[in-house]
């Protein structure tokens, strides 16, 4: 099955990009997905990432095709004046939804964000760059850089651990998105275009600010600890069922805390703590200091329990709560990951059987029916959204 992209709220955009792995691209098929035309430029034999793991049975990439889908693409070949010539004239055309050029990949001469700002004034130039410093950089050295993989894994444990998912990239990728947005409304404003110059690692310095933990760390002179899979400051963590699976839940309001007793039927150990403590238990911060004593009834409950009655017990609760899943239990369990959701539709792809492949997350009432969008080939001629 294969959706063509509906008229959304993006559509007259143009976007042309030079890109490579996640951030940048992810940046504009977001907008893709939503309307906007986005043509790829890409050398007659892939770009970098054109054959990054993971791979389908025919060699494609599952990586390249999901970040690149609802895009066109030209086989152009950007290390040759001619090639970065005709990318210039394709970026400054007179299209008046056009001028927007994105690149995370190192420019010249006619590409240059001042040469193309110098050749119309209206153009909208997106750089994306590992660091402000000019320091090589992309999301795993970020986020050793940023604190993070210092504050993951057991209490005790020695050295760092990493994420599996690199959420420093999509979050540059959705930061980019909105950028573009930002300097296309204010190019309707004032007719003026603009360079936008995004670091990734601005992304990680400025997400560990906003989350107060940069703050903490000057407050109190001393880095974050460890908590093993305990929520900081709350009460959450990972419990083992008898079947051996294991639940997440977290309690951060009271109403959660409230409905969590009594889906357990602790309500008689949780009363003997708190007036053991002269403490209130309805308080965040005191199940936060109390977390280990609480834990241990908790997780005496669960061990008696496969994970079927675990969640009979907490249906039709407000119990925050989820089942502990691998990718493979994910799609064999959740209905989330599946048609069953809007979201997702079952699509093929060039090279790539019909697999899930989600429609933007956001949801349009003006415009209901966007689609996810197709993978590119790399000699599809640049047309135009709706011929």
């Amino acid at each position: 099955m294969t959706l063509q992209p509906a008229r959304g709220p993006l559509t007259g955009l143009r976007i042309v990009e030079s890109t490579a792995f996640i951030a940048a691209p992810l940046a504009t098929m977001s907008l893709a997905q939503l309307g906007a035309e986005v043509i790829r430029l890409d050398p007659a034999e892939g770009g970098l990432d054109y054959r990054r793991w993971p791979l389908a049975p025919s060699g494609a990439s599952l990586y390249w095709t999901m970040l690149n889908r609802g895009k066109r693409s030209v086989t152009l070949d950007l290390r040759t004046p001619g090639g970065r010539q005709t990318a210039a004239d394709m970026i400054c055309d007179s299209d008046s939804g056009g001028g927007i050029f994105v690149t995370n990949l190192p420019t010249r001469d006619v590409l240059a964000p001042q040469a193309l700002l110098e050749r119309r004034p209206d153009a909208i130039v997106v750089t994306l760059d590992g660091s402000p410093d000019g320091i090589s950089a992309i999301d795993y050295t970020v986020h050793a850089a940023s604190g993070a993989a210092m504050m993951t894994g057991p209490e005790g444990h020695v050295g760092p651990v990493n994420n599996a998912v690199p959420f420093w990239d999509v979050i540059a990728g959705r930061t980019l998105a909105m950028g573009i947005l930002a300097a296309e409304l204010d190019r309707l404003r004032t007719g003026r275009g603009q360079h936008i110059a995004l670091s990734l690692s601005d992304i990680a310095m400025e997400t560990m600010a906003n989350l107060g933990i940069l703050a903490e760390t000057e407050v109190t002179g001393a880095a974050r600890a460890r908590h093993g899979n305990w929520i900081y400051g709350s009460f959450g963590r990972d419990f083992a069922t008898r079947c051996g699976r294991w639940f997440m839940v977290v309690a951060v309001t009271r109403k959660q805390w409230r409905a969590l007793v009594t889906a357990t039927g602790l309500e008689r150990e949780m009363a003997a703590l708190s007036d053991a403590h002269q403490a209130d238990l309805d308080d965040e911060h005191t199940r936060s200091h109390l977390q280990d004593q609480i834990g241990a009834y908790l997780q005496t409950w669960a061990a008696g329990l496969d994970l079927s009655q675990i969640a009979a017990c907490f249906e039709g609760t407000p119990v925050c709560w989820s089942p502990y899943r691998d990718t493979l239990q994910m799609l064999a369990e959740d209905t989330r990951a599946s048609p069953a959701n809007p979201m997702f539709v079952r699509q093929s792809h060039p090279g790539v059987q019909d697999v899930l492949t989600p429609r933007s997350p956001l949801r349009f009432s003006n415009h209901p029916d966007l689609a996810p969008g197709q993978a590119p080939t790399l000699d599809t001629a640049p047309k135009r959204n709706g011929t």
